[in-house]
C-alpha cells in the first residue's frame, strides 16, 4: 500500500513538472537595425496577445557584469510592455542598476523575468551595430 502511494505521488509531481516546463517562453528580439547607444528590442508572450508578462528585465556582460537592471514597483507584471529601448526604463519600473554604456566588440543578453521568461543574446560590431547571436 505504501509503495503504491509513493508512486501515486511521483506520477502527480512528474506531471505538475512537465506541465511548468511546457510554459511558453517570452520571445525577444531587436528591433531592425538595432545600433547603439540605444538599441530597441521587442518581447512577445504567447499566452497574451495585449502585452507580455515580467517584472525584471537585466542585461548583462558575456562575463557576467550587470550592465542595467530594472523591476516593476510596484512589484508585479502590470508595467511590462512589448517594446523597449536599452537605457529607457519603461513607466511603472525603477532602475536597479546601471545603464552602463554598452560597448562596440561586447556580447551581452537581455533577460526579461516574470511569470514566464526570455532572453535574447547579442553582440555589439566595431560600428555599433547590434544582432543577434547564439547563446
Amino acid at each position: 500500500m505504501r509503495s503504491s502511494s509513493l508512486a501515486r505521488l511521483g506520477w502527480v509531481c512528474g506531471l505538475l513538472l512537465s506541465f511548468t516546463a511546457c510554459r511558453p517562453l517570452l520571445q525577444v528580439s531587436l528591433v531592425e537595425d538595432a545600433r547603439l547607444p540605444a538599441p530597441r528590442f521587442t518581447v512577445m508572450d504567447p499566452e497574451h496577445d495585449d502585452r507580455p508578462r515580467y517584472s525584471n528585465i537585466q542585461v548583462v556582460s558575456r562575463a557576467g557584469d550587470v550592465y542595467w537592471a530594472l523591476r516593476a514597483e510596484p512589484f508585479g507584471d502590470e508595467a511590462s510592455v512589448a517594446s523597449l529601448t536599452y537605457g529607457e526604463a519603461p513607466a511603472g519600473f525603477i532602475v536597479v542598476d546601471g545603464p552602463r554604456a554598452l560597448q562596440p566588440g561586447g556580447r551581452y543578453a537581455l533577460f526579461v523575468v516574470g511569470t514566464n521568461r526570455g532572453s535574447l543574446h547579442f553582440d555589439v560590431d566595431a560600428e555599433g551595430r547590434v544582432r543577434e547571436v547564439a547563446p
